[in-house]
């Protein structure tokens, strides 16, 4: 039974740290360097509670639809977010007078497709699962698995071409995720990463960009001042943070040291400002969303419900570790925004929508029918 206006108090109070952090944080990586650039310290703080409300009140419409009518929208949502990814190589957006093929323009506001592609791949997927799931041969068949990755790798080839290597690392990442944690047989889904795995060692080998980021996080130290200079600068971050960090607004790596620091290093700036201790609380709270994302997902009754809880609660988790990594050297450099801290409308929105989904979720009807077929 729907519980009237219920919903998951814990993913709430997590969801609203967050978006408070990245006020905070955001305001504090973007004025002192706005006043020494002799610009306006509070700009990025308006727009960034702006988007902050915005997506508050985006994450309660999204409670509010019942989950039937997102399993209508599955498809078409789709189909949208592929025009816009094929959109976008048209008719980029000017940036600083350059031509970007990640964004839009919509004249108010840039969006950028790659961030609904995350949140269209997890719709896919549930809905498909959910739709041939009564086949008893489904899980087992190599066909139901060719077709389950078939969507998400033209969304993948389409980030490519922008392009935009870490979301179709993300988007990759995320998909075998969800396969692989949705019943279908883990000896057929293992063939699939063991058959791109030498793809990806030939394009890092192939590619003097990708070779440099591997470069880069290898070696930090070594190739500080030049190809690990951000990597070197956010590790830097960290020790001068300590354990209890220099106070917020009190850091100076933010001070032309490290380069996007409010959107790609902003983890970093948080280890600066709130030391190990800080952290780690930002850890923790993912790690609850990722706990109680699952919870509630794996109990509910519908298979779309308890796939599209699963996906969405990997793809806000998954990035939130990818920025992780890449602050700390555990993985390449590239462009991994932390879910509702960093300064970005469209992230902030997407992430903002599938919360309140997942919220939304937490009402739905339970039952503990979603296992694993052994093969």
């Amino acid at each position: 039974m729907i519980r009237d206006f219920y919903f998951d108090r814990t993913l709430v109070i997590c969801f609203l740290i967050l978006i408070i952090l990245g006020v905070i944080f955001v305001f504090s990586a973007t004025s002192v360097p706005s006043l020494i650039n002799n610009k306006d310290p509070y700009y990025y703080l308006k727009r960034e509670i702006l988007w902050s409300a915005v997506s508050i009140l985006f994450m309660f419409a999204l409670y509010l639809i019942p989950i039937d009518f997102l399993k209508k929208i599955s498809y078409p949502l789709v189909l949208i977010t592929i025009f816009l990814l094929i959109a976008v190589l048209i008719i980029p957006a000017e940036i600083s007078g350059t031509s970007v093929k990640r964004w839009l323009d919509l004249g108010i506001a840039r969006f950028q497709p790659s961030e609904l592609a995350k949140l269209s791949t997890v719709f896919f997927l549930a809905y498909y699962i959910h739709r041939k799931k009564s086949n008893p041969d489904f899980f087992k068949s190599w066909n139901s698995l060719l077709i389950a990755f078939s969507i998400p790798s033209i969304i993948i080839f389409l980030i490519l071409i922008q392009p935009h290597k870490g979301a179709a690392v993300f988007i990759a990442v995320l998909t075998f995720s969800i396969i692989f944690s949705s019943g279908f047989s883990w000896k057929k889904v293992m063939v699939f990463p063991a058959l791109f795995f030498p793809l990806f060692v030939f394009f890092v080998i192939s590619s003097e960009y990708a070779e440099k980021r591997i470069q880069a996080m290898i070696n930090p130290v070594e190739n500080r001042t030049g190809i690990s200079y951000q990597v070197f600068q956010s590790i830097l971050s960290f020790v001068k943070g300590g354990l209890t960090g220099e106070g917020i607004g009190g850091g100076t790596q933010k001070l032309k040291y490290l380069p996007e620091i409010h959107t790609d290093y902003i983890f970093a700036l948080i280890g600066e400002e709130l030391g190990f201790l800080g952290a780690v609380f930002v850890i923790l709270v993912f790690l609850l969303i990722l706990y109680r994302g699952l919870k509630i997902s794996l109990n509910l009754e519908d298979t779309f419900s308890q796939v599209l809880g699963i996906g969405i609660t990997y793809m806000i988790v998954i990035q939130a570790f990818f920025h992780m990594a890449v602050n700390t050297s555990l993985f390449p450099p590239t462009g991994f925004t932390l879910p509702f801290i960093s300064y970005g409308g469209s992230s902030l929105l997407i992430m903002s929508a599938a919360a309140g989904i997942l919220l939304r979720l937490s009402k739905e009807p339970k039952q503990t029918i979603y296992r694993r077929e052994v093969a």
